[in-house]
């Protein structure tokens, strides 16, 4: 992938950054560096999320961060005292100043989905048992990544086939135009198994994610332990919220194809998903509608924009009055469904756009359908999980929260919100903060109105009121408009009357005025 960044041009793949006709090899840090710039374009990125994607995670100090941050400002011509391309934002992390503007390519276009070669894993032993156990992993991921509708998956045969020539990784990438490979390994005791995960970018070689699993190893659980194994690496390796999910993105936004197009913003919708920007809503809530014109029967693309349409409606983000977002929304969902009937997030978005408008049988049966299609995919466990939630089912909800979580361990901070109703319902006020802290959301309006609820509980007078003048910030009429918002949506009640309490506690004017006749049940 090759891209612009101010005067400079950086050919990912090949690791180089040249300008005015001088050509500079990246290292790996500096590379890993501008690739997390680059993948959110102008988004912050923490130091140590920078640290979790560059180093892996590794404990680095201070001084080796600077040193790397000075080797990408020096490939990109810029200094610390200039920050003309790279910005420090103090106390927080480092973003791009400059725009990114994607070099067209000259190679032949990409298709319209990525492409996974998954391997077959290595046993570590000479045993034929752990050889079949093995084998039986690698056919799991491949089963799992192929309930993915977003992604493409090498043909079993054709991976064993690439293995068994001794080809080179590159010939994945000349023949088959493969984009990632997924490679594992299995050790076995008599009563444990580790099984070690490991996805690369094909182009460059880079590790995107590595995961390591350690289960019980029992002639009765192997099957139980292969389909447990299989969902949890195909859930990482599919996560739109993780490394790869950047790269993901990154990738889509190279593309010069009208199916690229729709591709492209259903990544954006994915950076959406985990910021709520009000921005790229706008963005995207405006401009899916043309490229569905082009390209009608994007399940993928119907779906986000149905998801879209919703979130305007629930959480009034820039809502227009003249437009009724929930029937739209209701109807762009039903296309997602009718383009493609065995895609799990095209259900979810069907699911959600009918619990939101009322229709709770129409929810719980889109739901079960969504699950059953794809119980791998992180964003439909953790939606519907708080719908669960909503409805005070908290036996349904908190064991879809809590896979959703393990399955995409870099994630948006409402996945972690039931966990925190549940914590409040216990008046466990500390715990119920700490949980919402976990994967900050600024600028989100729910963000703002939890804190401001917490803070007010736990006496933190100063600290609530920070965050009720942020929440009035992002949602001026939120003390008009959600006395009838939570009694129509949110179903719990004692959860309400808690939310309702806090809030007046915090110094917000709310009270519980809406129509009974509002209320929807079963």
């Amino acid at each position: 992938m090759k891209i612009m960044l101010a005067d400079t041009a950086i050919d990912l793949d090949q690791m180089t950054a040249t300008r005015a006709g001088r050509v500079t090899r990246l290292t790996r840090q500096s590379l890993g560096i501008l690739r997390a710039l680059i993948a959110v374009n102008g988004q912050i990125v923490s130091k140590d999320d920078l640290i979790a994607q560059v180093w892996d995670g590794r404990i680095v100090t201070d001084a080796t961060l600077s040193t790397a941050i000075k080797e990408a400002r020096r490939a990109v011509g810029d200094t610390g005292a200039a920050q003309a391309v790279i910005e420090t934002v103090h106390g927080v992390g480092f973003r791009l100043a400059a725009p990114v503007t994607p070099i067209p390519s000259t190679d032949r276009p990409k298709a319209d989905r990525p492409l996974i070669a998954v391997l077959p894993f290595r046993s570590l032993s000479t045993s034929d048992a752990d050889r079949c156990i093995a084998d039986g992993l690698s056919e799991e991921v491949i089963s799992s990544l192929t309930r993915f509708r977003n992604l493409k998956v090498l043909s079993h045969l054709t991976a064993i086939h690439h293995q068994t020539t001794g080809a080179a990784h590159a010939d994945l990438v000349t023949t088959y135009d493969v984009d990632f490979i997924v490679e594992g390994s299995l050790r076995r005791a008599p009563e444990r198994m580790r099984v070690t995960v490991q996805v690369s970018d094909a182009h460059t070689g880079d590790i995107a994610l590595s995961e390591q699993f350690d289960r019980p190893c029992t002639p009765d659980a192997i099957f139980e332990v292969q389909n447990e194994i299989g969902l949890l690496t195909a859930g990482r390796v599919a996560s739109q919220h993780g490394d790869l999910g950047s790269r993901l993105r990154a990738r889509t936004r190279a593309g010069q194809t009208t199916t690229w197009d729709v591709y492209a913003a259903v990544g954006q919708f994915y950076e959406f998903y985990k910021t709520y920007d009000p921005a790229l809503h706008f963005e995207l809530r405006d401009r899916l509608p043309a490229l569905l014109k082009n390209d009608p029967s994007s399940s993928d693309g119907w779906a986000a924009y149905a998801l879209l349409l919703l979130e305007e409606q629930r959480y009034h983000l820039n809502e227009r009055f003249d437009v009724n977002a929930t029937l739209l929304g209701l109807d762009a969902a039903k296309h997602a469904v009718a383009s493609d009937p065995q895609s799990g997030f095209a259900y979810m978005a069907l699911a959600l756009c009918q619990f939101h408008s009322g229709d709770l049988p129409g929810f719980r049966d889109a739901a079960r359908t969504a699950l059953d299609l794809n119980p791998g995919h992180a964003d439909i466990l953790a939606e519907i999980g708080h719908c669960h939630a909503f409805l005070g089912e908290f036996d349904k909800a908190i064991p879809l929260l809590d896979k959703a979580i393990a399955l995409s361990p870099i994630h948006p901070g409402w996945y972690h919100y039931a966990h925190a109703w549940r914590f409040a319902l216990g008046d466990f006020w500390q715990a119920a903060l700490l949980e919402i802290e976990k994967v900050p959301m600024p600028g989100f309006a729910w963000y703002y109105a939890h804190l401001a609820w917490f803070h007010a509980e736990l006496g933190n007078a100063a600290a609530a009121e920070d965050a009720k003048q942020s929440l009035l910030k992002v949602f001026p009429s939120f003390e008009q408009d959600i006395p009838r918002e939570m009694v129509f949506h949110y179903f719990t009640g004692p959860l309400v009357q808690k939310a309702f309490e806090g809030w007046r506690k915090a110094g917000l004017h709310v009270a519980m005025d809406a129509p009974k006749d509002d209320i929807i049940t079963d």
